[in-house]
C-alpha cells in the first residue's frame, strides 16, 4: 500500500485529534455508565478510597487527574472524560505503529482510519468510560507483539517495553486477572507462527513477558503494603469469571458494532485462505480476534464495552483487506458508503430543521412528544454554521478523495467523524433535555428550600449526580426524601397524602420517576 504522503499526514493527524477531543467538553452525563463511571473518581479525589480499590485504577488516575489540575475550568465531566480522549488517541497511534511493523508502510494509516470509521468506536470514544483505557493498553500490547515478532529488529526494545507496560497496566489498571490471561495467550499462541520461532522473536516476546511480571510484582507488593491487595482482588481477581456471558447474548451487537471492519477483515482472509498457513502477518491479528472474542465474553463496564478491543485487530485485517480488495468491490463499498452517509447526513439535517424551525411539522411533532422540556433555539448561529460548513467540506471532498486503496474506508471514517461532530454540535442540547441529569436535579433544587438536606433512596447513577449538581448534605434522618419509585407508583400521587412535594422523570427515561418526599420530624 502506498504510503501517505509527509505533506499529508500532519491534517490527517489533526483530523484524528479533532475527532477525538470533539464533544468532550461543555456536557452532561448522557448515560447512567458514565455517571457510575464519575463516582469511584469522585470518592478517590474526596479521599474516601484509594484509586486501586476502584474498578479501573488506571482510568480513575488518569481521569482524577485531569480533575485535580482543572484542565477544563473547573467542569469536572468534561476533565474526566479527557481522559477518553487521551487514551482513545493512544489507542490509535499504535494501532497505526502495529499496522506499519506488521505490514509495512501505508498501512498504519489504512488501519488508523479502519478504527476511525467503526460505529462502535464513535459510540465509545466520547463518553466518560474505562473501555478507552482498556482500548489503548490492548493497542499497546499487539504493538508491542508486532514489533517483537517483525523483521525490522529496530523495534525488538520498543516491543519488549510495550508488551511489559501494557501487560502491567491490563493487570493492574483495568481488568486485572482475565486480561493478563489473554494477554498471555495472544503472546504464546503467537509463538507458533513461523514468524514467531525464530531466536530473535522469542527473546522479545519473552524479556517483555519478564519485564510485565516484575512491574506486576512491584504492584502487587505495593498493594499489599497498602492494605489495598483485598479491595483490589475484588475487582480484578477470578470472581469476575462468574459473570461470563452465553455468547449469544456477548456477541448479539457483534455485526453493527464492528461495521465496516468485519467485511474488510473477511475479504483480507479470504484473499490469502489457500496459503494462510505461509502468510504469517496475518497470524497474529487472526490469533488476536479469536482470544479477544473469548475475553468478550466477560463484561466490561458497560454492556457492549467488552467488544472495544475486538476492533483492534480487526483494523490490521481491514488494513490488509483493502490492499488486497478487488477494483469492483472497492468501487462497490465506496459508493455504498458516499450513499449511506448522504442520506444518513440529510436526515439529521431534516430533524435539525425540525427541532430548530418547525419544518417538517410531522417531524417536530414526534421529537417534541419524545423531549416536551427542550426550548427552539438552543443552538447559536455559529455552532450551526459550523455544521453546515462541515457538512458542505465533506460533500465537496468526496470527488476529490485520491483513487488509491485507502479511498473506500477513508468515505466511512470521515463520514463518521462528521456524524459525531453533527451530533455533538446540533442535537447536544436536545440530546441533554432528554437524557442528561441536570435539568431534572435543576427542577428538584426549586423545590427545597435553601440549605435543605436530603436522604437520597435513588439508585448509584442519580447519587452521583446529586453528589455533583445539588451538593445538599445528605442525612438518613432528614425530613426531606428523594425516592425512585416505578412509574405505575408514581400514578398513585394522590393517594400519598400532602407527603409528596414533587416528581419527576427524564424525559427519555419515563420509566424512572423520582419522588420528593418531606416528612415532618414526628413522622419519620
Amino acid at each position: 500500500m502506498n504510503p501517505t504522503p509527509l505533506n499529508k499526514l500532519p491534517w490527517l493527524i489533526l483530523l484524528l485529534i479533532f475527532w477525538a477531543m470533539f464533544g468532550l467538553f461543555g456536557r452532561d452525563a448522557w448515560k447512567a455508565e458514565e455517571a457510575l463511571t464519575l463516582a469511584p473518581i469522585l470518592d478517590w479525589l474526596e479521599g474516601l478510597t484509594s484509586f486501586w480499590s476502584t474498578p479501573a485504577p488506571l482510568y480513575t488516575l488518569v481521569a482524577g487527574a485531569a480533575i485535580k489540575f482543572d484542565v477544563a475550568g473547573g467542569d469536572v465531566q468534561s476533565a474526566a472524560r479527557l481522559a477518553s480522549g487521551v487514551f482513545i488517541c493512544i489507542a490509535l497511534l499504535f494501532s497505526g505503529l502495529a499496522a506499519r511493523a506488521q505490514f509495512g508502510p501505508g498501512f498504519g494509516s489504512a488501519a488508523v482510519i479502519s478504527l476511525v470509521g467503526g460505529f462502535g468506536m464513535m459510540l465509545h470514544a466520547h463518553a466518560l468510560l474505562p473501555e478507552t483505557a482498556l482500548m489503548a493498553a490492548w493497542a499497546a500490547l499487539l504493538y508491542g507483539v508486532t514489533a517483537g515478532m517483525t523483521a525490522a529488529r529496530r523495534h525488538s526494545a520498543g516491543g519488549m517495553w510495550a508488551i511489559g507496560l501494557a501487560l502491567a497496566m491490563l493487570t493492574l489498571g483495568l481488568r486485572g486477572i482475565l486480561d493478563l490471561i489473554a494477554g498471555l495467550a495472544i503472546i504464546l499462541l503467537s509463538l507458533l507462527s513461523p514468524a514467531g520461532r525464530d531466536r530473535a522473536s522469542r527473546k522479545t516476546l519473552l524479556h517483555g513477558v519478564l519485564l510485565a511480571s516484575g512491574l506486576i510484582t512491584l504492584g502487587m507488593l505495593i498493594l499489599l503494603a497498602t492494605g489495598n491487595l483485598g479491595r483490589w482482588w475484588q475487582w480484578h481477581g477470578l470472581a469476575q469469571f462468574a459473570n461470563a456471558r452465553m455468547p449469544q447474548s456477548a456477541f448479539s451487537e457483534l455485526p453493527w458494532f464492528t461495521w465496516p471492519l468485519w467485511p474488510l477483515a473477511l475479504a483480507g482472509v479470504w484473499h490469502a485462505h489457500r496459503r494462510l498457513m505461509r502468510t504469517t502477518e496475518l497470524h497474529l491479528p487472526l490469533i488476536a480476534v479469536g482470544v479477544l472474542l473469548m475475553a468478550a465474553l466477560i463484561p466490561a463496564w458497560t454492556r457492549d464495552g467488552a467488544l472495544l478491543p475486538v476492533l483492534l485487530p480487526l483494523a490490521l485485517l481491514s488494513a490488509y483487506g483493502l490492499e488486497n480488495l478487488r477494483r469492483g468491490a472497492a468501487q462497490a463499498f465506496y459508493w455504498f458508503g458516499v450513499l449511506f452517509f448522504a442520506c444518513f447526513l440529510l436526515a439529521l439535517w431534516v430533524y435539525f430543521a425540525a427541532l430548530e424551525w418547525g419544518f417538517p411539522t410531522t417531524i417536530a411533532r414526534h421529537m417534541a412528544r419524545l423531549v416536551p422540556n427542550y426550548t427552539p433555539g438552543s443552538v447559536g448561529s455559529a455552532t450551526y454554521g459550523f455544521a453546515a460548513l462541515a457538512t458542505l467540506i465533506w460533500f465537496i471532498a468526496i470527488p476529490l478523495f485520491p483513487r488509491a486503496k485507502i479511498r473506500p474506508i477513508l468515505v466511512w471514517a470521515t463520514g463518521m467523524i462528521l456524524f459525531w461532530a453533527l451530533i455533538a454540535s446540533l442535537f447536544r442540547p436536545w440530546v441533554e433535555s432528554g437524557w442528561a441529569y441536570r435539568p431534572l436535579i435543576a427542577e428538584l433544587a426549586s423545590q427545597l428550600p435553601a440549605g435543605a438536606c436530603l436522604n437520597a433512596e435513588v439508585d448509584p447513577a442519580m447519587q452521583t449526580m446529586l453528589r455533583l449538581h445539588l451538593k445538599a448534605p445528605t442525612r438518613v434522618d432528614c425530613p426531606w426524601t428523594l425516592k425512585l419509585v416505578a412509574r405505575a407508583d408514581a400514578k398513585l400521587t394522590a393517594q400519598q397524602g400532602d407527603n409528596v412535594v414533587w416528581q419527576g422523570f427524564r424525559p427519555r427515561q419515563k420509566m424512572q420517576v423520582y419522588r420528593l418526599e418531606h416528612h415532618e420530624s414526628g413522622q419519620l
